[in-house]
């Protein structure tokens, strides 16, 4: 399977619609692939949003806890994931609960408290661009013992190609390859990763990760991500220009109250 757990189709989810946007993941990524709805705040809702709107695709969810949602006429499934903002950087967690989010209102949210929360509802735990804005990889490195509790590391994140001095830093994707093959690949359970991080759905599996799954539940995802040591898997292409387009949306959201 073709997965690309980690996308945000915009600050506010903005995709073309539910169908569109399943055959353009159908058309990328291939059948049998695995696209992540990326939440990322309390108030976000964008996962829950899309599989709610009208289509004519026939859906289906995988398991009971509204976890996992499948396209069989286009064989693709979509996953609810929330990137999680703690104080020591971001953490992505995969097969998230529907409307039950892992970050409340607390911004004094811990790395080891979101761990402990996606554990206690069987998340998926990959730390995403560690090396990169807000990353968790600085303090991870000082704090080696958190591996135990990933199962993922993006050693590849497709946004961040981008680098701005004093904003984004370069070579961050350099610097979690390194990190993994030196520190991660011989000494812990951890998989390697590369997903896009994409702003719009028309950069959809510009990077993605090619796992030996039969049947897709999250327990097979996670044992798929752990197993993953092997670079060959991982699809990588910049998502730069996509990522610049972001960053230019969110200064003139931020500083000029504008865009969407």
């Amino acid at each position: 399977m073709n997965v690309d757990l980690h996308n945000h189709f915009g600050r506010n989810g903005k995709n073309p619609g539910f169908d569109k946007t399943i055959d353009l993941v159908s058309k990328k990524l291939g059948k049998d692939s695995v696209i992540g709805f990326t939440n990322c705040s309390s108030e976000d809702y964008r996962f829950e949003n899309f599989v709610r709107q009208s289509g004519k695709y026939e859906r289906v969810w995988v398991g009971d806890k509204n976890r996992i949602l499948f396209v069989p006429e286009k064989q693709v499934y979509v996953i609810g994931t929330e990137e999680v903002i703690t104080k020591q950087g971001h953490l992505l967690v995969a097969g998230t609960l529907a409307y039950n989010k892992i970050q409340k209102n607390d911004k004094s949210l811990s790395l080891e408290d979101a761990l402990k929360s996606a554990e206690d509802f069987n998340g998926i735990k990959i730390a995403v661009h560690p090396f990169g804005w807000s990353g968790t990889g600085n303090y991870i490195s000082e704090h080696p013992h958190l591996l135990y509790s990933f199962d993922g590391w993006e050693v590849y994140n497709a946004s961040s190609e981008l680098a701005i001095p004093g904003f984004l830093p370069s070579e961050a994707n350099q610097d979690s390859s390194f990190f993994y093959n030196s520190i991660i690949k011989e000494n812990f359970p951890i998989g390697a990763c590369a997903f896009t991080d994409g702003h719009s759905a028309e950069v959809i599996g510009r990077s993605y990760t090619k796992l030996d799954i039969k049947k897709l539940s999250i327990d097979s995802l996670r044992k798929g991500i752990k197993e993953n040591t092997n670079f060959e898997n991982l699809y990588t292409q910049s998502a730069k220009f996509d990522a610049f387009k972001h960053a230019v949306k969110m200064f003139a959201h931020k500083y000029l109250h504008t865009g969407d």
